[in-house]
């Protein structure tokens, strides 16, 4: 337990009613002191605390005026570490004692909020960008100055997100050398929405610790560029995740990168540019998630990573390979205007090439995919299966019942509905009908109305022996009063069909 003993005595000029004269806080654990941090502020707001000179202040705590300020600057320190970066630099103009204090916490977050309490999403930023650009030499001198008084011997994760470009990196070069010093574990740079025709900030991959002496384990980069040499492969030792978005790579620093990176356990790569091939060798023996997300100029990607256990692409079809993924357990793929190779694959390669997959996720318009065939190759293994659909009119949704038939092992099927194009009336197509024995969950949302949606439930409610629980979802939109309760008839409705078709399971329409 901590005790803390300290005493606050109001001066003529404040409030008596907020404090009784001179009483004991005492503190038992670290909830308490949190508690009085968000106070310390109301506190010497209604004070009569000195901003002149230390002097000054030694005057004014000789007459009881200021007891908060005659505490160790160890527990002050302490105490700013629970009020937000904005809140901490406020105390600057306390006194002088308050003005060269630092928060111990070892985390460092500098953004339009924690700075200058402006809240913003990405609508803010794409119509303020250029302002924000003419102010972003008050948003480095902030970040200079809170810096230059952080005292904590240990930094676990900085982050910055701003729009800064390459013309402010001497600023950037500097916190990121202090941060190594200071043995950073997690380093987050989001310098998106910079105006058109600004250089992006390059990464010094050359001021990261060498080998073993890196701590750090955690990178994320947007509108960053990155160009490891191979001089500085070393660099990227340590780190366990790498989050890259709209970072330019090309062949050699795309190998490079992958070549230092040898305990590195998860990447994710999205809006980035990469090179026409991509190969994702044996060296990533830690690799465990790979993320490809709408990513620009790869035409083939092969993935030959033994110990790699969930794969996520989401873009244009490519040539897709696993080579030897034997531990490739979860995979979602979603091909963007997939066409005859993106059928084929998904309905007959992907199961080829992985026979042990458990998890499938699969997205698609069905609009730009051949019908869905018949038969296709089993997939033997595979427990849990989410279908997302884009539907336009004419597809006929029991046709999904072909997936199902070669998933012998599914126990959980998530189907979920978007609307589409409307291309004319559905067209029926032939599927065979089949018993599923080991299936127990069935997930159906985005519910518009559609016939066939009705008649795909009763389908798995008659075929599947074993389901335990079936749960419908209405597409969830704003509706009026009389749409809601027109929506809560039709729900009774529903739920009332299928209770008759199988009374134990559980129905749920929600």
């Amino acid at each position: 337990s901590l005790f803390l003993f300290f005493s606050i005595k109001p001066t003529e000029k404040t409030d008596k009613s907020c404090f009784s004269p001179k009483p004991l806080f005492i503190f038992r654990n670290f909830s308490c002191l949190k508690l009085l941090a968000a106070t310390v502020l109301v506190s010497l707001g209604s004070m009569q605390i000195s901003a002149g000179t230390p002097n000054d202040d030694k005057a004014n705590n000789a007459r009881g005026g200021d007891h908060i300020s005659q505490m160790p600057e160890d527990i002050l320190s302490f105490i700013l570490s629970f009020l937000t970066m904005r809140d901490a630099v406020k105390t600057r103009v306390l006194s002088p004692r308050w003005r060269y204090l630092s928060s111990s916490t070892g985390n460092l977050y500098f953004d339009l909020c924690t700075l200058f309490g402006i809240g913003y999403d990405w609508n803010y930023l794409s119509k303020n960008s250029d302002s924000l650009w003419e102010g972003k030499d008050r948003f480095i001198n902030t970040v200079d100055q809170i810096m230059q008084l952080y005292r904590s011997p240990k930094l676990y994760s900085f982050k910055v997100s701003y729009c800064l470009g390459n013309e402010c990196a001497s600023h950037i070069d500097r916190w990121i050398s202090f941060a190594v010093r200071m043995q950073i574990e997690k380093i987050d740079l989001d310098f998106s929405f910079i105006p058109r025709g600004c250089e992006k900030y390059k990464f010094p991959c050359h001021l990261l610790a060498q080998d073993k002496g890196s701590q750090l384990k955690h990178l994320s980069l947007e509108s960053c560029v990155l160009s490891p040499s191979p001089d500085f492969t070393n660099r990227f030792f340590s780190l366990k995740t790498l989050d890259l978005i709209r970072v330019p790579l090309d062949q050699i620093a795309f190998d490079s990168l992958l070549s230092g990176c040898i305990n590195l356990e998860c990447m994710t790569l999205e809006h980035c540019s990469l090179p026409a091939s991509l190969f994702i060798r044996g060296n990533l023996l830690c690799l465990k998630s790979l993320v490809f997300k709408n990513c620009d100029g790869p035409m083939e990607i092969e993935v030959s990573s033994i110990y790699l256990t969930t794969f996520v692409y989401m873009g244009w079809i490519t040539n897709l390979r696993f080579v030897g993924a034997l531990s490739l357990e979860k995979v979602h793929l979603w091909f963007l205007h997939p066409d005859r190779r993106g059928t084929y694959y998904m309905f007959g390669g992907l199961a080829k090439e992985l026979p042990d997959l458990q998890v499938l996720s699969l997205g698609f318009v069905t609009t730009q995919v051949l019908p869905i065939p018949v038969n296709m190759t089993e997939f033997s293994h595979l427990k849990e299966l989410k279908l997302i659909l884009i539907l336009s009119s004419d597809f006929d949704l029991l046709s999904v019942a072909s997936i199902l038939n070669a998933s012998p092992c599914l126990l959980k099927f998530h189907l979920s509905l978007r609307h589409g194009s409307i291309r004319g009336p559905r067209v029926k197509r032939d599927y065979s009908k089949q018993l599923y024995y080991k299936l127990k969950e069935v997930e159906i949302s985005g519910l518009c109305g559609r016939l066939d949606v009705l008649e795909l439930a009763i389908y798995l409610l008659n075929n599947a022996i074993g389901l335990e629980r079936m749960i419908l979802e209405f597409q969830k939109r704003w509706r009026t009063v009389d749409e809601e309760e027109e929506l809560e008839s039709k729900k009774k409705q529903v739920h009332g069909v299928l209770s008759k078709e199988k009374p134990n399971v559980e129905i749920i329409v929600q």
